[in-house]
């Protein structure tokens, strides 16, 4: 990986889970992601999360005895990861081929894999390692998020609200991020992993920037996302969109 996105989630590092994984709008969306990922990983598995972060889906795994490998290209994420009690390790996903590990599954959440121009290095190794019948749910930014467009409409700046409809463009830290298509995602896995389902994840629960809602409202919005954030015309509009893929 470029040495901008290590540094850069390097510097935000102390302060992500105060402005991502603990803001409420952060906790829901996360939430969201667990109800599809506990039905796929049991007691006793060994799953690698890619893009791992400070931890946060790892210690939840974890609490249900799945055991969980790590990876992560900022360094600093790595070591806050470490004092919670993860197993990570400083390491980019592009450098995956380079691992021998033995899993029941793997996991990618909000958008880690966005971050990378090309997804066949990984598919290759994830075909490689993951047994036959595993599972692995990638959490993928969307091309199209209503929200985000509706958001920055109202505050007229349309370079914002159609951003994601380029084939990358540097977030607010700085990074390159790429919005690869379903299609896209589906055609580089599909030699080796069959999609089982697609669900949007934060449809009418907002990204995390927009900070005008009360606690009701968003508890409002989240009920909303359980009865409809998996349809298919909506989870095509949502913030974020988890592909789960059955090894075959």
């Amino acid at each position: 990986m470029h040495a901008i996105p290590q540094t850069a989630f390097d510097k935000i590092a102390p302060q992500y889970d105060a402005l991502w994984s603990d803001t409420p709008i952060g906790q829901t969306q996360r939430s969201a992601v667990w109800d599809r990922i506990d039905l796929l990983y049991k007691k006793g598995d060994f799953v690698l999360d890619l893009g791992c972060g400070t931890g946060v889906d790892a210690l939840h795994l974890q609490s249900r005895g799945v055991s969980v490998y790590g990876i992560d290209s900022s360094n600093r994420m790595v070591e806050i990861a470490r004092t919670r009690g993860v197993d990570a390790h400083c390491c980019p996903i592009e450098h995956l081929e380079y691992f021998d590990l033995r899993l029941d599954g793997a996991m990618s959440n909000f958008g880690a894999l966005n971050c990378l121009g090309s997804l066949d290095t990984i598919c290759a190794s994830l075909a490689r390692m993951v047994r036959r019948a595993g599972f692995i749910a990638l959490c993928f930014l969307n091309r199209v998020c209503i929200w985000e467009m509706a958001f920055y409409l109202s505050r007229t700046n349309p370079a914002k609200a159609f951003r994601r409809l380029k084939s990358s463009a540097a977030s607010s830290i700085g990074v390159s991020v790429f919005y690869p298509s379903k299609a896209s995602i589906v055609s580089a896995f599909q030699k080796s992993f069959r999609l089982l389902n697609s669900y949007g994840i934060g449809l009418s629960v907002p990204p995390s920037y927009v900070k005008c809602l009360t606690g009701w409202e968003l508890q409002q919005l989240s009920a909303f996302d359980r009865h409809a954030a998996h349809r298919p015309v909506f989870r095509a509009l949502a913030d974020h969109r988890l592909y789960i893929f059955e090894r075959i």
